[in-house]
């Protein structure tokens, strides 16, 4: 291509297609502007889901389309005429957009099912995959026509309902779709497809020139054919970088160049599987128990309910708890997802610098990237979605199911696991395996393995398990001196640990992330509870009890932070116990309520009558309410 010679001509032609192109999408939107209302395509607020005021034209997406598709044609087929390949593949991309461009436009002006909306947009990703816009493997894999197919359809649809959801605030969309666009040109110029990189300035163009009337307070809505139009050139472009790219981190890139879209749409879908899409509720609720019938659905009305919950929409996006945490301010919620992007973004561009036959450093890269996204976007999804797995878990039904299907299934995995992850140097016969697992499956049956409820077991249930494991692997190792001469050196060692490990790990996890999730919340700046600095006094397990009874009580999350402990034995000063640290004696604890700011003081154990009133006089000087904690039981009277 003779226009793309060198860095500077490169340059110099992108900067003239952002600006041609945006300045005909900024025409072609004031023109929509004054035209939408005459054809009845106005969005008029409800005051339940839209946060406008006023009557606003929606459909102006059409705008920047037909902007992006003149430019595109009359470069890639006037300008650059010796180029017949380029502009081929010019018509196949455009061509899904006359599915979804009348699809976008009915659905603005009198609205469309969910579903139906959905079967057109999976007929647009298959055309595309039929015109060759593929996504046929990544990582080094190759994957099945017909897994490609599944998953192009995926990738498509996805990208089209990611940018759909996000459109909530003005100028969100559109700025995040031309920020995702400029990392994947930049990745695009620095592997040298300069064709590709013209084609995303075009895009960029066509965005930025709509967001000229689109930034707070907007004068037009792009509506759901600008979304899906934005969605699905970003989605093409995402899978023609993965078909050019010869790095490891091609499938990353454009993932995490449309991150913040991506991310929030698989949120929406995983919480609107839980069943409840209504923001006024903070936590999911457990089903009535006095209704059997709601309670335990059958399968078929269990599926029905998910799929109409999928197109049920809902208050809970990121834009939407953004814009309660800036107080209703849309520039700001903007400019913070917009940071959000552009970080993504920049870790999108990094990994295009990653070498070919790094596959597994990339992708553990991209999994760090993305584990810190989510730690700090998504812990409110998280935390609601193991509450409503440890309210469920509560229930017999649910403990039966758990116990006696789940865990067997899950133990199985995990010590075939363990013994192919220990053999993986050696040599392991099918035949050895599979005595091993039977000996160690035999050994959990016939123990209490299987009759504890794991949901409230005691240290001493997983003392037990670990002592029956063990049982079992020396069982299956003596077994070798019977079948066979020669045995895997240390093989059942190594199995032993790595399965008593993944097995712990299962029993204890739900617990230990459930309560992990009630303290992060307590902590964020999410949770409005004003939280009272409380003192315990007393080292005993009352204290202990009190301090887990606290982290995980979903009602007092976040409402009380444990400052410390003060005791009256001696040897505990200054060390911790329990988790918190050991402030001093009952003599400090006058110094301890002034300096540490202590809006509370329980007691966790008994306190002889002279220095029980020396701490009520203490906290009634101070104003501090003074409790106390115990447990004991009580005669039943009749």
């Amino acid at each position: 291509m003779f226009l793309f010679g060198s860095l500077p001509q490169l340059l110099f032609v992108v900067t003239l297609l952002v600006l041609v192109t945006g300045g005909l999408s900024m025409l072609l939107t004031w023109w929509l502007i004054r035209l939408l209302p005459r054809w009845g395509m106005v969005d008029k607020p409800d005051f339940k889901r839209h946060i406008h005021r006023a009557p606003v034209p929606r459909g102006g997406g059409l705008g920047m389309i037909v902007a992006f598709a003149v430019v595109l044609l009359l470069f890639f087929g006037v300008i650059l005429k010796e180029s017949e390949g380029v502009f081929r593949e010019t018509l196949r991309l455009l061509a899904p957009l006359l599915i979804l461009v009348p699809v976008g436009i009915w659905d603005d002006k009198r609205g469309m099912l969910a579903r139906t909306k959905l079967l057109f947009q999976m007929l647009a990703a298959g055309l595309a995959w039929w015109l060759g816009f593929r996504l046929e493997g990544f990582f080094s894999l190759h994957l099945a026509p017909w897994l490609c197919f599944a998953l192009t359809l995926v990738w498509i649809v996805g990208f089209i309902n990611a940018f759909n959801m996000i459109d909530g605030v003005d100028g969100l969309a559109a700025g995040i779709g031309a920020i995702s666009a400029i990392c994947m040109a930049v990745v695009a110029v620095n592997t040298r497809h300069y064709g590709f990189a013209a084609a995303l300035a075009i895009f960029i163009g066509a965005d930025l020139g709509f967001l000229r009337y689109n930034w707070n307070p907007a004068r037009v809505f792009m509506g759901d054919t600008g979304s899906m139009f934005i969605g699905y050139v970003l989605a093409v472009s995402g899978l023609m970088l993965n078909a050019r790219l010869a790095s490891a981190a091609s499938i990353g890139i454009p993932i995490l160049a449309c991150g913040i879209p991506v991310l929030d749409m698989i949120f929406a879908v995983w919480r609107r599987i839980l069943g409840n899409p209504d923001a006024s509720k903070t936590f999911p609720q457990p089903p009535d128990e006095e209704d059997s019938s709601q309670a335990h659905p059958g399968f078929f009305k269990r599926l029905m309910g998910i799929a109409s919950r999928l197109g049920t929409a809902d208050q809970r996006h990121l834009h939407h708890r953004l814009l309660i945490y800036f107080n209703r301010n849309q520039r700001k919620t903007v400019a913070s997802i917009y940071m959000l992007a552009l970080g993504m973004g920049a870790a999108a561009i990094a990994c295009c610098f990653f070498s070919p036959n790094k596959g597994t450093f990339t992708l553990v890269i991209l999994l760090c990237i993305f584990a810190f996204i989510i730690n700090r976007l998504a812990f409110i999804e998280l935390w609601q979605t193991t509450e409503l797995a440890y309210h469920n878990f509560q229930s017999a039904h649910a403990g039966v199911v758990i116990t006696y299907i789940l865990n067997p299934l899950a133990d199985l995995a995990f010590i075939v696991t363990a013994y192919i992850f220990a053999a993986q140097h050696s040599r392991l016969d099918a035949g050895d395996l599979l005595r091993y697992v039977a000996i160690l499956m035999a050994v959990l049956i016939t123990s209490r393995s299987y009759r504890v409820f794991w949901n409230f077991a005691v240290s001493d249930d997983y003392f037990r398990l670990i002592r029956t494991l063990l049982y079992g692997f020396i069982i299956a190792r003596g077994s070798d001196v019977f079948i066979r001469s020669h045995h895997v050196t240390r093989l059942h060692s190594y199995a032993a640990c790595v399965a008593v490990a993944l097995i712990l790990l299962e029993r204890l996890g739900i617990h230990y992330f459930r309560n992990w999730q009630v303290r992060k919340f307590g902590a964020s700046n999410l949770n409005c509870v004003p939280k009272i600095r409380t003192l315990l006094v007393g080292v005993t397990p009352l204290t202990r009890f009190y301090r887990n009874h606290l982290l995980s009580d979903i009602e007092h999350a976040g409402s009380e932070h444990l400052v410390g402990i003060v005791t009256g034995a001696h040897g505990f000063q200054h060390s911790y116990c329990f988790g918190l640290k050991v402030l001093g004696k009952l003599s400090d604890l006058e110094n301890i309520i002034q300096e540490k700011s202590i809006g509370r003081v329980v007691l966790t154990e008994e306190l002889p009558p002279a220095e029980l009133a020396s701490i009520r006089q203490t906290c009634l000087a101070h104003n501090v309410p003074l409790a106390r904690f115990h447990c004991e039981e009580s005669a039943v009277k009749e």
